[in-house]
């Protein structure tokens, strides 16, 4: 839905770090950053032809106001939003709670796309008639390129809108006609559907990299996002290594510092990403948004050892805090318990991540003489046990700091942590449970410093991790791989390291921009897109003026005036003749004439003018004979009367 159907005000690309207007134009803070206005883009509509206007976004948040926190996003919402008002009928403000620079960049308060679908805009005239608590949305009315036209639990399918309204606005119409999101069951199955072409595109974590290269090996049209290692995209959420601060030896800083330098990265690459990926000493994602900071923290990470694999120096960190190993070689406390660690893993998201992880990072922490019990869950047990604190270690990933460096450096916020035997309320956010007001003081001065204050915010960034290395409340491992398989048989122009143009994501919003390509705010040129490997083109004779529009094959066409012909992709020659603006058969020729012959054309019309004027004159003068005629008659007529009557009167005298 958030990739084909429903779409947002804007759009980040992590590639180019463009912050790319959709939905609307622009935006801007008030200069406290306690309001943000949006300019909408005119000219938008919904499926059904309604236009998209600010009351569809000032309804979407009085809606998520009045039920929070029933529907999802509205208990964020509530959190931050005043409230929001309209200004005409295509701006809208939003009044903020406190000031929020990053506002913007938060999907879970703003219709942004930064990594998965957000707050999304409904439209008003649909949902103000319904209870939004039961009401199913379907078939759904929205603003993106493609609508539903069937879906079960397994498969669903799209129809390209030939109706869009960015059709109308940018002259581009996506290239599929069809969209079909399929579910193929098993790691088998659908690497056989690759193998044979039968799959385009696919979600991430579906496919292991060996069975790729074996796909690969058979089916030269099956690419990644690299050729060469580390063949995969890096995806938002590095990968660490959480250890609970509040239990015991774990709480001490130095036993996290030993515990880095257990970790083999480079032995966590190949064993359990098959080299898809690279050791990392950042706890963001390695974008180009991300640089700057990574850039200007790097001396510290190395100041504190963050990312050395030393055991030598675990060893010298634990006999120096009083450790000792007992005859079963596992280490001992100075209070005489044994070094016991509660190793917890997810069973069912990301099961052979999880599981891989799990054996390599035991096996080393057992090796060195660390008691691990390692407990597999999956649902609501997984959640209970880490937001309830019953555990020591736990290999997760960090999100969602992709678009700023601010967002994961709150997650190790004090406020979302808990006294011992308390839960926290979401394990994502400080489920570590780490409390430093040093830190958090910090965190909030960043918080309310706009991130345009590029030298203020890297100053406070390194502050901040300068105490994060030091006190090492999560453990940085690897980036995250994101193996991206797509096929290029039918369809080619996809996104690849040689050419990023856009964020690979098909398990992302940004999806739908990767198939229809974006306007780029940088250089307001048309970047992108997918395009049929295969075109078949025909020639079409215009009878209406049409815009300049860009076809199937990516390239543009026009302006046409009335009468001219073009040769194009077959699929948009149906599009302009469905509408009317075109035709395959050409027009009726109007013949051009000699000026000597059309000289003798002219004294011809002249003639026949002259003899048609004649014509009249006579037709004339036959009625004005005629008229005379009947005149004369009439006149005889009279007088035989006259001289009859005369002549009754003498002899009736007589």
């Amino acid at each position: 839905m958030h990739q084909f159907v429903w779409e947002y005000l804007f759009y980040m690309n992590f590639e180019t770090g463009e912050y790319i207007p959709w939905l609307a134009e622009r935006y801007e803070y008030s200069p406290d950053y306690k309001s943000i206005t949006i300019y909408l883009r005119k000219g938008v509509k919904w499926s059904d032809g309604v236009p998209f206007t600010a009351d569809d976004v000032v309804f979407t948040y009085n809606m998520l106001l009045q039920y929070a926190p029933r529907l999802a996003h509205s208990a964020a919402v509530a959190e931050r939003v005043a409230s929001v008002e309209k200004i005409d009928d295509y701006t809208v403000r939003i009044n903020l709670k406190y000031p929020d620079p990053r506002f913007h960049l938060n999907r879970d308060v703003f219709p942004a796309v930064l990594v998965w679908g957000g707050v999304t805009i409904v439209p008003k005239h649909i949902w103000e008639k319904v209870n939004p608590l039961n009401f199913t949305n379907y078939p759904p009315v929205a603003t993106g390129p493609y609508r539903v036209v069937s879906s079960t639990e397994t498969a669903a399918l799209l129809e390209r809108r030939d109706d869009w309204w960015a059709t109308e606005v940018f002259g581009i119409r996506p290239a599929p006609k069809y969209i079909v999101c399929q579910f193929y069951g098993p790691e088998e199955s659908l690497a056989a559907a690759l193998a044979a072409n039968d799959v385009d595109a696919m979600f991430i974590g579906f496919l292991t990299f060996g069975t790729f290269k074996s796909v690969q090996e058979k089916n030269p049209y099956a690419t990644a996002w690299s050729k060469a290692p580390p063949y995969a995209w890096i995806d938002p959420c590095p990968r660490v290594l959480m250890v609970n601060n509040q239990r015991y030896p774990w709480s001490l800083p130095e036993v996290r510092r030993a515990l880095s330098y257990l970790l083999d990265r480079e032995l966590i690459v190949k064993l359990v990403y098959e080299g898809t990926t690279y050791p990392s000493i950042y706890i963001w994602p390695d974008y180009a948004t991300m640089k700057p900071y990574m850039d200007a923290v790097r001396d510290l990470a190395e100041k504190y050892g963050v990312g050395k694999y030393d055991p030598a120096k675990a060893e010298e960190i634990f006999r120096g805090l009083g450790f000792r190993k007992g005859p079963d070689g596992i280490w001992v406390t100075p209070n005489g318990t044994r070094v016991q660690a509660v190793y917890i893993y997810h069973t069912a998201a990301d099961p052979v991540e999880q599981r891989k992880a799990m054996e390599v990072i035991t096996h080393v922490l057992r090796s060195f003489g660390i008691d691990v019990i390692a407990r597999g869950l999956e649902g609501p047990a997984f959640t209970s046990t880490m937001n309830s604190g019953d555990w020591d270690l736990r290999y997760g990933f960090m999100c969602p700091g992709d678009s700023d460096p601010f967002f994961n450096l709150f997650t190790s916020h004090s406020r979302f942590a808990a006294p011992p035997g308390r839960p926290v309320s979401n394990w994502e956010y400080n489920g570590w449970r780490y409390i430093n007001p040093e830190y958090d003081k910090i965190v909030e001065e960043l918080r309310s410093t706009s991130p345009a204050d590029r030298e203020k915010t890297i100053s406070l960034v390194r502050q901040a991790m300068e105490i994060f290395y030091r006190d090492l409340p999560v453990i940085p491992v690897v980036q995250a791989p994101a193996l991206v398989p797509f096929s290029t048989y039918y369809w080619t122009g996809w996104p690849t390291k040689e050419n990023n143009w856009m964020t690979p994501t098909p398990w992302w919003a940004h999806f739908s921009r990767v198939v229809t390509g974006y306007l780029s705010p940088k250089t307001g040129e048309w970047v992108g897109g997918i395009r049929p490997t295969k075109i078949d083109y025909t020639t079409v004779y215009f009878t209406k003026d049409t815009p300049k529009f860009r076809g199937i094959d990516l390239v543009w066409y026009g302006p046409f005036k009335a009468g001219d012909a073009a040769r194009i992709p077959a699929d948009d020659a149906e599009f302009w003749i469905k509408k009317g603006y075109a035709s395959y058969t050409p027009p009726t020729p109007t013949i051009s004439l000699a000026p000597e012959i059309q000289l003798l054309v002219n004294q011809v019309a002249e003639s026949s003018r002259k003899i048609d004027e004649l014509r009249s004159s006579i037709d004339n003068l036959v009625s004005q004979l005629s008229s005379l005629t009947t005149l004369i008659q009439v006149n005889m007529v009279l007088t035989l009367i006259i001289l009859a009557l005369m002549a009754y009167i003498v002899l009736k005298k007589k």
